[in-house]
């Protein structure tokens, strides 16, 4: 199968397909075990898909350059939209053809986008052009060096040893694993994290990378679904209540008590130093001491959280999948918007000025209202 016929495991709409999902798109290696790094992806070396109207494709994330949206999506598809998506174009500048799955600025023009194959992209022109800065054929070789280097300062340490062998499985088996999140504090540092533990750094812009991966209690290889920043601290989201924290930029992780044992698929910071976690069958959780404790938030149906984003009045916007719109106030019950029938999404973005929403995913790019405000503690 190709890259394109898979999207990011929260665009799904039922459970059993969150399940299914995250098989397609995390554990695609084990349709292509024989491939070797040698071989050629050609999903790497083929340009995006151009289309006749972008603003229809499968959409897996969106956010703000300056005032110009820029959202991607399967295929290596970029759209811009410089009057709030009213109108948009395709980027024709993108040097892959692979699923994109996660992108961010820093700035009206510095821009990273992450996506299938472990792929990294680059942009300095508010993402009119991309370049290829790494993929997962050179990211696998750097996890080897790395795991190499640690191994000659700790020969006898089990733990070492076990990411060596990781490693050298990601060398084998070949650029089939996707990388899901980022997050840049400014144009020079930027972490990426992805499927199997991937974890990967940079101090100048993404020119080089260096492998983080050993630094994260993940023995089992984990996932990582979401990786956010908040004054200082840097958190770690993934698969089986995997939660992460740093308290030094990124040095050094230490394990977080999760308050479930599922998959979380996101994970928001808050304006007032909170934090907000959401993944399987409607769990929402809600931190106020930098995740030492949690506090489940009631009102959800047993649905898959997919995204969840702060709105201007200061409160949090989530989205399941079965494409409902639920809010909450510093963790009070949810309220749900009672937003039309939409399809399954993957991301919502709000507009800056109150302009409403942009809702995207498997039906494209969907204008939303503004949400009204919400009562805290009222359910409906």
């Amino acid at each position: 199968m190709k890259s394109s016929s898979f999207v990011r495991p929260r665009a799904y709409a039922s459970e059993n397909a969150t399940a299914f999902a995250i098989a397609l798109v995390i554990a695609w290696g084990a349709t292509v075990q024989s491939v070797k790094a040698a071989v050629v992806f050609p999903a790497l070396e083929r340009s995006a898909v151009q289309v006749r109207t972008p603003e229809r494709s499968v959409l897996q994330a969106a956010t703000m350059a300056g005032a110009r949206i820029v959202a991607v999506g399967e295929r290596g598809i970029v759209l811009l939209s410089d009057d709030l998506g009213a109108h948009w174009r395709q980027a024709k500048g993108v040097p892959v053809s692979v699923t994109l799955t996660a992108v961010r600025f820093v700035d009206a023009n510095m821009g990273w986008a992450v996506g299938h194959a472990g792929v990294v992209l680059h942009s300095v022109d508010g993402g009119e052009t991309w370049v290829r800065q790494t993929d997962g054929l050179a990211l696998a070789k750097l996890a080897v060096q790395e795991a190499q280097e640690r191994a000659r300062l700790a020969p006898n340490d089990p733990k070492v040893a076990r990411d060596l062998k990781a490693a050298q499985l990601l060398v084998s088996d070949g650029p089939d694993k996707p990388l899901l999140d980022l997050h840049f504090s400014d144009a020079k540092h930027g972490f990426v994290v992805g499927a199997y533990n991937l974890f990967f750094e940079t101090s100048d812009g993404g020119a080089t990378w260096t492998s983080a991966m050993g630094r994260l209690d993940n023995p089992k290889g984990l996932h990582l679904y979401a990786i956010r920043a908040q004054r200082g601290a840097v958190y770690i989201v993934g698969e089986q209540g995997l939660m992460l924290r740093s308290e030094d930029g990124g040095k050094r992780f230490e394990p977080l008590v999760s308050p479930y044992v599922g998959s979380w698929f996101t994970l928001l910071t808050m304006p007032d130093g909170a934090l907000l976690a959401a993944g399987l069958r409607g769990n929402a959780y809600y931190s106020r001491d930098q995740g030492q404790t949690w506090s489940r938030i009631q009102g959800a149906a047993p649905v898959s959280f997919i995204c969840a984003v702060a709105l201007p009045d200061g409160a949090a916007l989530l989205v399941n999948q079965a494409g409902q719109l639920l809010t909450s106030r510093t963790g009070e019950p949810m309220v749900d918007l009672g937003a039309p029938s939409l399809p399954p999404l993957a991301d919502v973005l709000p507009l800056p000025g109150g302009a409403g929403l942009l809702a995207m995913g498997m039906g494209g790019v969907i204008r939303l209202p503004a949400p009204t405000a919400v009562v805290p503690g009222a359910v409906r």
